[in-house]
């Protein structure tokens, strides 16, 4: 990239060169002599006219600057006195050329001293607020035509009205001389019009696709410093707003604002100062906002009362531009290198262009040109610096997408293999799952098994085989419930054993055992209906429940598992074992008042009176029987 930019830069520095080696304060010629020191005169009630310069004596002040007014912002009308002197060859043509665009007010008086006085040869007017006044030359600064016939000593004066400073070169030049020195100025300054102009079109053309504000900001700048020079430079009246008295009064204060002010946002930007140093970023801004208000006053206020409080800030800013660059370099910000590289002419030239300004060294063409140049190779530099900063991001962009997509790729295949060994591991996994299910369907089956075992155990007298007394606390109520709903008969029948004690005193508890279980037994057959419920209720005593059966009908029940269980066989070592039952039978349809208990205690009462009544009989339970046991 440096490559690239050692042929403009080298074109650039060698025109730059060749119109400082052409200003001066007058041309070497033989044929006339221009004084070194020149004299002013203040005239601070602006009523002298030239007829009271020249007949009475002022007192005039001579220059310490040699070609060049160094009078700053007077406010008050300035009378100049030039001498030369013509020795050669006459008639001579020459011009005087005032080099700056900003002079209100100018009078033009070419003086012939003789002995008998002071002759006035010519008169001439300029400057940018004299309406209607037509030069013999279309020219950026006042010039005025001096024409001498005859030999001898001339007196030139000139009287300056202007808000602007009182700063300015003089030049004396024959025609051949002002020509080749304004061929030169013209081609100087084509070149620096034209390379801007492409900078800014190029930051334009990157920000419009790019959408950076760091491009954005750099045309600003680029565009305000056009604006700047063309200004001091007398390009802008002469080419662009022409006699519009306003813009030119304000256009060069405006350019050096909005100069100052984008090129500082520009530059916190470029070098990446909020990411680095947020205060220092913060300061910058805060500092270059200044100079972005100052428009106000300089659009409100003549210049002479704004740019003398502007200037010291231009210079603290140029300070403060190479303290916080310097401070970004050794700290190994990249761009900012290439930042103070590019500014460095530009912020030498400033600094001589403003102290200059402030009267601090005499001001020279060379100083306005040093100033432009800066501005224009600065602005070069950088913008090689966004394109090769730009050139760069392109390429990490370009190498970070080919370590996206070769990460892709990875990925991809891992991916692949992945999903491989998913499918290997599912089909796997699928297995041990059907075999764990097979495995815990059958721990189920096997669990609900021995649940329903543990179940009926729970609810089966382990003797007989029939429901226990906790079976029966479960089924009472419920029958009673049904009982009650479809209003039927619920019929109890408490059967007991007679003399069971006897028997297994006699044949012992094993054939008792086995007795009471031939009893359950026959008692099942009577017990075949799904509602039907048997239970040993403990000993030799079991219920029966029958829903749907009434008094009779359970009392006919009642007798015939009396009858069965008498002539039953029941045997022992060849030895018939009398077994015989009693039994009480309650039948009721519920009213929702009964409870199992009560029912209970009233089949239980039949029961004792069949054995009362001798046993091995059936004893239906008989309401009185409750009056006669209160």
């Amino acid at each position: 990239m440096f490559n690239s930019l050692t042929h403009p830069l080298s074109l650039l520095l060698g025109v730059l060169f060749l119109f400082l080696s052409g200003s001066g304060w007058a041309e070497n010629n033989s044929t006339f002599r221009v004084s070194p020191d020149y004299q002013y005169l203040v005239d601070e009630t602006g009523d002298l006219s030239l007829r009271d310069i020249l007949d009475a004596p002022q007192s005039w002040s001579v220059s310490g600057f040699p070609g060049s007014v160094q009078q700053g912002y007077v406010g008050d009308t300035l009378w100049l006195r030039f001498r030369f002197s013509v020795n050669g060859k006459v008639p001579l043509r020459m011009y005087m050329e005032l080099a700056t665009p900003f002079l209100d007010f100018v009078d033009f008086y070419l003086v012939q001293p003789t002995p008998q006085g002071k002759n006035l040869l010519a008169h001439g007017i300029g400057g940018d607020h004299q309406q209607f006044v037509a030069q013999e030359l279309e020219h950026r600064f006042p010039i005025f035509p001096i024409n001498v016939s005859l030999a001898g000593d001339y007196e030139v004066y000139v009287r300056l009205n202007s808000d602007s400073a009182m700063i300015f070169p003089v030049n004396f030049r024959t025609p051949e001389g002002f020509f080749q020195s304004e061929f030169r100025a013209q081609a100087f300054y084509g070149l620096f019009f034209g390379m801007m102009s492409v900078l800014a079109f190029y930051n334009a053309y990157v920000w419009y696709f790019l959408r950076d504000r760091t491009n954005l900001f750099n045309m600003a700048f680029i565009v305000s410093a056009m604006l700047y020079q063309a200004s001091i430079s007398g390009f802008g009246p002469l080419y662009l707003w022409g006699s519009q008295v306003f813009l030119n009064d304000k256009s060069y204060g405006l350019g050096i604002l909005s100069t100052i002010f984008f090129a500082g946002h520009f530059a916190v930007l470029f070098i990446d100062l909020k990411n680095r140093v947020p205060w220092l970023a913060r300061l910058t801004r805060i500092f270059v906002t200044l100079f972005g208000l100052g428009v106000i006053p300089v659009v409100l206020f003549p210049e002479r009362l704004v740019l003398p409080f502007i200037y010291p800030l231009e210079m603290l800013v140029c300070i403060y531009a190479i303290f916080v660059l310097t401070h970004q370099c050794f700290t190994g910000n990249y761009w900012a290198r290439y930042l103070m590289a590019g500014w460095s002419v530009l912020i030498t030239g400033t600094c001589f262009y403003v102290a200059a300004q402030l009267e601090w060294i005499q001001f020279s063409v060379a100083i306005e040109y040093i100033h432009a140049a800066g501005l224009s190779l600065g602005n070069l530099m950088v913008t090689s610096a966004l394109a090769a900063r730009m050139q760069r991001e392109r390429s990490e962009k370009n190498r970070a997408l080919k370590q996206a997509l070769d990460l892709a790729q990875e990925v991809t295949e891992l991916t692949r293999e992945k999903e491989q060994i998913a499918a290997s591991a599912r089909d796997e996994l699928e297995r041990r799952v059907d075999q764990k299910t097979r495995d815990l369907s059958a721990m189920l089956d096997q669990l609900k098994q021995s649940n329903e075992k543990l179940a009926q155990d729970t609810l089966t007298d382990a003797l007989t085989g029939v429901g226990n007394r906790r079976y029966l606390d479960t089924c009472f109520p419920e029958l009673i419930r049904q009982c009650q709903q479809t209003r039927s008969s619920l019929g109890i029948l408490v059967i007991d054993a007679d003399h069971f004690k006897k028997i297994n005193d006699q044949f012992g508890h094993l054939v008792g055992d086995e007795c009471l279980k031939k009893i359950a037994v026959i008692l099942q057959r009577f017990s075949r209906r799904n509602l039907d419920v048997l239970v040993r209720y403990g000993g030799e005593e079991f219920i029966l429940l029958l829903p749907a059966t009434d008094e009779a009908a359970g009392q006919k029940v009642a007798e015939s598992i009396r009858s069965h269980i008498q002539f039953a066989s029941f045997w022992h070592n060849k030895r018939r074992i009398p077994v015989t039952v009693s039994i009480g039978v309650h039948s009721v349809i519920p009213d929702g008042r009964e409870t199992a208990e009560k029912l209970l205690v009233k089949a239980d009462e039949a029961l004792y009176r069949a054995k009362k009544n001798g046993r091995n009989c059936v004893e239906v339970y008989q309401p009185e029987q409750e009056a006669a046991n209160p």
